[in-house]
């Protein structure tokens, strides 16, 4: 079972736009909030991940009390939460906001936006997507707000680039199913940049990825994901991965932040989300398709996490 795909699954991207920006020393440019881009790029779109792809020259981004990262050509940089954020290069230049140089969608193409003065010039691909507000999703949980990695080194480079020119061809192209080809791509450098994330940072001590770099926890995680509607039971899983009772709940815990069991709670009641948005399956028979023994249970459960009963979330989703 692979973990880190079961989970990226589950955010459930189902939209991307993507465009150009040249800017020339000194720039400074800042991105709203992702609701509030949504607005313009996406109207009805809910959360949104960013992600911005040097392709020339250097830049900094940062977001509000987090330290600035330098970015330099073949670097990606991505704000998993959509948080408001600026670029820039040299102090000192007047600050921009992105929405006063996009124009206003619909586009033939993707946009090529400029700004700056005459100085080094930075050319980036500005890319969003759209991602459901997962009611759980322990990869999300614990990212930082902002992270960067290389994807001009090791052996996919040349790969990554022929994804990024692909992409910005299908944002252009105005094809027939353009768009769900626009987000796959975008999906699939998704992925690989949080595989880079994974490779170029080992140190993790807390969270989805430090998990998975524990041998038996990795373990227990591979145990609830290929199963999650098993008879799970703390004992019964430590059992299976060589691990006492109490060894096993408190090293979960420490890692990621829960016990054993809450986190199966959560991960079935997310598979009972998309079943109740996605299908026609009555209550019971979802309840039973993600593990609970009688509907009753299964809508104590949900209201308890979800702060409402399964057939009024199903209603206003």
């Amino acid at each position: 079972m692979d973990v880190l795909s079961d989970v990226l699954r589950v955010i459930r991207l189902s939209g991307a736009v993507l465009f150009r920006a040249d800017f020339g020393a000194p720039w400074d440019v800042s991105s709203p909030s992702s609701q509030q881009i949504s607005k313009v790029l996406m109207p009805g779109a809910g959360r949104m991940v960013l992600f911005h792809i040097v392709t020339g020259g250097e830049c900094w981004a940062e977001v509000e009390s987090e330290p600035r990262l330098l970015l330099k050509e073949g670097d990606v940089v991505v704000f998993p939460y959509g948080d408001p954020h600026a670029m820039g290069w040299e102090d000192g230049a007047r600050q921009v906001s992105v929405t006063e140089l996009l124009p206003m969608p619909p586009w033939d193409e993707p946009p090529r936006v400029r700004c700056g003065g005459d100085g080094q010039e930075t050319n980036v691909v500005c890319g969003f997507l759209h991602c459901d507000d997962a009611l759980f999703n322990p990869l999300l949980a614990t990212l930082p707000r902002i992270f960067a990695v290389s994807a001009s080194s090791g052996g996919r480079a040349e790969w990554f680039d022929f994804m990024v020119g692909q992409s910005l061809d299908e944002a252009g192209a105005a094809s027939p199913g353009g768009q769900a080809m626009l987000t796959r791509l975008a999906e699939l450098m998704l992925l690989d940049v949080m595989r880079r994330y994974m490779a170029q940072n080992p140190d993790f001590d807390r969270g989805l990825l430090a998990a998975m770099k524990d041998e038996q926890i990795a373990h227990t995680l591979t145990l609830i994901h290929e199963n999650p509607r098993g008879r799970w039971s703390v004992d019964a899983l430590g059992k299976q991965v060589g691990m006492s009772r109490s060894a096993l709940a408190a090293r979960f815990k420490t890692l990621l932040g829960m016990p054993p069991m809450q986190y199966v709670t959560r991960l079935r009641l997310q598979q009972a989300c998309q079943l109740l948005r996605d299908t026609r399956m009555g209550i019971a028979e979802v309840a039973d398709r993600v593990g609970y023994e009688s509907e009753a249970a299964f809508s104590r459960a949900f209201k308890r996490v979800v702060g409402q009963p399964p057939a009024t979330w199903r209603g206003a989703h």
